[in-house]
């Protein structure tokens, strides 16, 4: 699911896993490459801010 913010640009609903812990998580990802969770803005819950995307 793609949808616009304010400056227009497109970002997308993503499955992220957490590169520490493997947690899972529901993500956007913006044009510029940035994966922010949704509903956890400070990171996974074992502290990391590092996640690889989930491939279909």
């Amino acid at each position: 699911m793609q949808t616009e913010n304010k400056t227009g640009a497109e970002k997308r609903k993503v499955a992220v896993i957490c590169a520490d812990c493997q947690t899972a998580y529901a993500a956007e990802k913006w044009p510029d490459g940035t994966t922010r969770l949704i509903g956890r803005p400070a990171g996974c819950q074992c502290g990391s801010t590092k996640f690889n995307e989930i491939d279909e």
